[in-house]
């Protein structure tokens, strides 16, 4: 055991951790479920590499209270690890599904193995079947230790089936590198297991949490922030390459009629809560494997991938249906309306995007034709 190379390495880790923690602050703005976890890996994170530091420095010294603190320090490492490989999981499924209500649904049962192995800590403070400190106060890793190691790289498991059955559900790209951070995860974690005396875990999965980060600076540079639904640069990259690999798609563009009206006479920032509002019946009104986009100003594009023509008029009737139950529930001082126009892609994708455009102006004078009919009436 080198123990000048361990200081060193997770001095590192914790080095990379407090840049981490500085340069997400922006994120954490957002104050959602998911950010909230990822900042508490963060931490977690951290502590673990200060706390591992500290068994190593400890390990092989004799003073009053040397083994309490050998024992309460590799225990609480144990305990990290078991908290850290089930947060990796929620954080994952809240990053793809972003739906807490799967976290409370799902997730107390996939918390069982690492409670369980939590609990197990208890005993062994008096057993020592996980770890033993012997009187000359020496950490050795007994037969069931390697449980937990278990444990962990089943996590690891099931974050990437986790991937992988959104990406065969849903047929849409998640910005989520997930090997990112198990590839680090993982190394650090194996060579730790197989080695002892290599302190490689915790600063592997700091680098992995590094990865993360840059994965979600990627995301948030395709969102809107006013709608937080995809902007403009994304769907230039998610057409380019539906193009590339001729997959069949298609796509509603949607403009919220009489917006100006909506922004004169009540003001811009009720006309940004008009923009969110329509963001939001949208988004709530299409297939899961549908991408809601905000394109410029007040128009809007659904893009989903599907052979079928016949969804285009699905997803429209579930929008407009959405928009007459906002309408009628009467609690904004605005109402809202939407000229949609569908197309399929066939040709080309600048085609694709100007039948779009076509069909929804012809709607749009339609709608406009008949409300001006219904003015001149009661006139």
């Amino acid at each position: 055991m080198n123990l000048q190379s361990i200081i060193i390495t997770n001095c590192i880790g914790c080095a990379i951790l407090l840049i981490l923690l500085i340069s997400s602050s922006l994120v954490r703005r957002r104050h959602t479920l998911s950010d909230k976890l990822f900042t508490f890996m963060i931490v977690l994170n951290g502590f673990a590499c200060l706390d591992e530091t500290l068994t190593f420095i400890c390990d092989g010294l004799n003073f009053p209270g040397a083994r309490i603190i050998s024992f309460f320090g590799d225990s609480m490492l144990y305990i990290a690890n078991m908290i850290l490989s089930f947060s990796l999981c929620m954080y994952t499924d809240l990053r793809l599904y972003r739906d807490p209500r799967r976290i409370r649904k799902l997730y107390p049962k996939l918390a069982v193995p690492s409670i369980f192995c939590i609990l197990l800590l208890i005993p062994n403070l008096k057993w020592q079947f996980i770890f033993s400190i012997s009187d000359e106060n020496i950490y050795k890793r007994e037969a069931v230790g390697y449980l937990y190691y278990l444990v962990s790289l089943f996590y690891l498991g099931y974050t990437l089936l986790l991937k992988r059955r959104y990406v065969r559900q849903y047929e849409k790209k998640a910005f989520f590198p997930i090997w990112m951070f198990i590839i680090p995860f993982a190394a650090g974690t194996l060579t730790q297991l197989f080695v002892y005396g290599v302190s490689l875990a915790w600063t592997s999965v700091a680098l992995g949490l590094v990865g993360i980060h840059m994965s979600l600076q990627n995301e948030l540079s395709y969102i809107d922030p006013l709608t937080n639904l995809y902007n403009r640069n994304y769907l230039d990259h998610i057409l380019s390459d539906i193009d590339n690999r001729g997959v069949s798609i298609v796509g509603l563009m949607i403009d919220l009629d009489f917006f100006k009206s909506i922004n004169d006479k009540y003001g811009h920032s009720v006309g940004d809560d008009a923009l969110v509002d329509a963001a939001r019946i949208i988004k709530t009104s299409i297939p899961p494997k549908a991408v809601a986009i905000r394109f410029a100003g007040d128009e809007f594009i659904v893009i989903m991938r599907t052979k079928e023509k016949s969804e285009v008029i699905d997803i429209e009737k579930s929008i407009r249906s959405a928009v007459e139950e906002f309408n009628a529930l009467g609690q904004k001082q605005y109402s809202l309306s939407f000229s949609i126009g569908g197309s399929m892609l066939n040709i080309s994708i600048d085609e694709f995007l100007r039948e779009m455009d076509e069909n929804m102006y012809i709607d749009k004078k339609k709608r406009h034709n008949v409300i001006q009919k219904e003015i001149g009436n009661k006139i």
